[in-house]
């Protein structure tokens, strides 16, 4: 179940149609098809990238609006990735087989608890959207 950092009740934007997204996902299986989902709703996909310096570099290039982050990632963990990510101002949403991470806690706007289906992704997006 997704998890979200805002207390508020601010309304979810509905379209997701034309926004950034930059996809850090190391398992291949897993970043095609979020890849492949999210492009179906419209999403500009960056990526999918498996590791942070990829993502990094990605991020300058492109300028997303929100990143769908994995924090664990084969050979590195994504903690100081996501820190970056919001110093530049895109909007975090954490991927995660782990209990939450609370040093994070600031840094994204929702957490998705692996598996997690695709009315929850989009949900967490457009929450962040909102925000």
């Amino acid at each position: 179940m997704p998890t979200s950092n805002t207390g508020g009740d601010s309304q979810p934007r509905a379209d997701l149609k034309e926004v950034r997204v930059l996809v850090v996902e190391d398992h291949w299986q897993v970043a095609n098809a979020l890849k492949s989902f999210l492009e179906a709703k419209g999403m500009k996909v960056s990526g999918p990238v498996a590791t942070t310096a990829d993502a990094r570099r990605l991020a300058t290039e492109e300028k997303p609006d929100l990143a769908v982050v994995d924090i664990h990632l084969k050979l590195e963990t994504a903690y100081v990735l996501i820190h970056q990510l919001d110093d530049q101002g895109v909007r975090v949403v954490v991927l995660t087989g782990y209990a939450m991470l609370p040093a994070l806690a600031t840094k994204v706007v929702a957490v998705l608890q692996k598996p997690f289906n695709g009315p929850e992704l989009l949900g967490a997006l457009r929450r962040a959207l909102s925000l």
